[in-house]
């Protein structure tokens, strides 16, 4: 391959490039333009104008100062009904739709909810817009569950200290518990050993009774003998005086002894009458000590059934006092699952490490920083916008210049040129290289000069990345252009190819959130790879080293593409060839004709 030949190849193509002004213009102007308008678009590092719409059925002071907390960071609409609010976010007047609950309270379910109503078809907005209102009324959340965590850390202090103050008043009532239980043990062992029990044949009642009958006989009986007795010697004194008197003996004999019968009869009748008193003092003293003898074995009686009564109590009591020492050991035996339990609460309480309303209420404190120093949105998009501006430029331009030659007057004297398929595909190749290259150097002062963005800075890096990309793309626009026989098939080519690239990759929806399998081939998409490769450079500094196995990947498929390219290149000739002598024939038939 003679490189006076590929010169003069790229030559002619940025000759054919510049007749048609219209390419000239896209080529120098479309990138200026995509980046320019870029540039202002996302030289900036604010918060997206996002515009939120809000339902409050309830106007309560807690919802107040949040739609007054978040019109320091968004616009904010207040609708007065909730579906006005939701056809605001269908019609896009608002980014999304905050409803408060009815009688909104911070804690209370269901009080406490609040919904946000999104359109998830703007899936380029709805995520970032979800996160920045989690975090603003992540905020409100959190102050809220702080103050929350305040008055629960209070109660549980104020449930210790109670905890704490009770504790001992509950061993003291377990002390007296215990003591009551040993007193009732003690009372119930002397009502045990107590003996309340009659014995009636201790007191002989019966034979007492009986007794006093035959003390009574007996009495009777002797005064009975008595009063005969006395009769007796009264009838024997008469008997012996009239007996006297009778008898011959002499007066002085007869009236010593009726002297003496005299002095009898008086003191047998003195006995007589001592006798009738002790009969009379003996039955008035008998019927006393009936009367005694009664009312001690009524006493005895009286005794036995109140005996009998305390008996039956004592039995009931001891009964009852059973009970209580049952009761009491069962409450002994709450007071100190309690007791234990106010141990317990006291020890949980005292095994609280955090006490800190604020790092209860999070407990985990997250921050997210960049690893990369935080700048425009600008120089985030960079490597993306680039790697779109260099592939839609060579899907486009590459088949524009292949055909552009192949369709003008001069492609017969071209394919007629004695140059070898090696150079002609090397000069297309080189040619939308150059046009490449010039559209990122125009790019980059662009940016360096109008928005002050420090966007290179590992140049050899940035380079060879730039280059395998350019190279990449351009050989895939090299394969339509000698695809397809027109300029517009071509072009609609190159824009579908595009589209897929574009469409199966992370710019819009994030390759995560794909299938597996095919986030996996999608990793593989060039589009894909050229903007990682990129973004690791740009971005990240990162050494050709860390990049190796990515810039690997591109240059297998930069080597495959050129055996593709030769071999359509080939295949397409040779057709291209039976078409050229299918134009011609006409004109060589003439000149037949004019020789003749």
């Amino acid at each position: 391959m003679n490189p006076a030949n590929v010169a003069e190849l790229v030559r002619k193509n940025f000759r054919n490039l510049i007749r048609s002004k219209i390419g000239s213009l896209v080529v120098i102007l479309g990138p200026l333009i995509v980046i320019f308008l870029a540039g202002l678009a996302f030289d900036n590092s604010n918060v997206y104008a996002v515009k939120v719409g809000a339902f409050r059925p309830d106007n309560v002071d807690v919802t107040e100062k949040m739609v007054d907390q978040l019109r320091t960071q968004f616009k904010v609409t207040e609708y007065t009904t909730e579906k006005e609010c939701l056809d605001a976010v269908r019609a896009s007047e608002v980014n999304t739709c905050l409803v408060f609950a009815p009688q909104f309270k911070v804690g209370v379910r269901p009080q406490n909810q609040l919904v946000f109503y999104v359109d998830y078809s703007r899936v380029n907005l709805v995520y970032a817009l979800v996160r920045l209102m989690s975090e603003e009324i992540g905020e409100e959340s959190l102050a809220a569950s702080q103050d929350l965590t305040r008055v629960l850390i209070s109660t549980l202090d104020f449930t210790q200290g109670e905890v704490r103050k009770q504790r001992d008043l509950v061993t003291q009532l377990t002390t007296e518990n215990d003591l009551a239980a040993r007193q009732v043990q003690d009372l119930l062992a002397e009502w045990g050993d107590m003996d309340l029990g009659f014995n009636e044949d201790g007191f002989s009642v019966d034979e007492l009774a009986s007794a006093k009958t035959q003390v009574k006989q007996w009495s009777d009986a002797a005064l009975s003998i008595g009063g005969r007795g006395l009769s007796k010697a009264t009838s024997f004194i008469d008997a012996a005086n009239a007996l006297v008197k009778s008898s011959g003996a002499s007066q002085g004999t007869q009236d010593s002894l009726l002297a003496a019968f005299k002095k009898s009869v008086e003191e047998i009748g003195q006995l007589q009458d001592d006798f009738a008193k002790t009969e009379n003092l003996t039955r008035e003293s008998f019927v006393r000590f009936d009367a005694q003898i009664a009312k001690t074995i009524g006493a005895i009686e009286d005794t036995k059934s109140k005996l009998s009564s305390a008996d039956t109590s004592r039995e009931f009591s001891i009964r009852v006092l059973n009970s209580i020492q049952v009761l009491l050991d069962k409450s002994l035996v709450s007071v100190l699952s309690v007791q234990h339990s106010l141990n317990q609460i006291d020890g949980r309480i005292s095994a609280i490490e955090i006490t800190d309303p604020e790092a209860i209420a999070q407990p985990i404190v997250t921050s997210i920083r960049p690893v990369v120093q935080e700048r425009s949105y600008l120089n985030y998009l960079f490597p993306v916008l680039s790697v779109l501006i260099l592939m839609f430029t060579a899907l486009l331009i590459t088949p524009t210049l292949i055909l552009l030659e192949r369709n003008g007057p001069a492609s017969f004297r071209s394919f007629m040129t004695p140059v070898g398929h090696g150079a002609v595909v090397f000069s297309h190749f080189l040619t939308a290289f150059i046009i490449l290259a010039v559209q990122m150097v125009i790019v980059l002062g662009v940016v360096s000069v109008f928005f002050g963005s420090e966007i290179v800075s590992n140049v050899p890096a940035a380079v060879l990345v730039l280059s395998l990309i350019s190279a990449l793309f351009v050989l895939i626009g090299m394969i339509l252009g000698f695809l397809f026989r027109h300029e517009e098939t071509a072009t609609l080519a190159g824009v579908m190819v595009g589209a897929l690239f574009l469409f199966v990759s992370d710019v819009i929806v994030p390759l995560e959130s794909m299938p597996e399998i095919f986030a996996y081939i999608a990793g593989f998409n060039p589009y894909v790879l050229g903007s990682q490769l990129l973004r690791k450079v740009l971005l990240f500094d990162a050494p050709l080293v860390s990049v190796l196995p990515d810039v690997l990947v591109v240059a297998g498929y930069i080597l495959a593409l050129s055996f593709i390219v030769t071999g359509v290149y080939q295949a397409t000739r040779r057709e291209s060839l039976r078409q050229l002598l299918d134009d011609i024939r006409p004109y060589t038939a003439k000149l037949r004709f004019k020789k003749k």
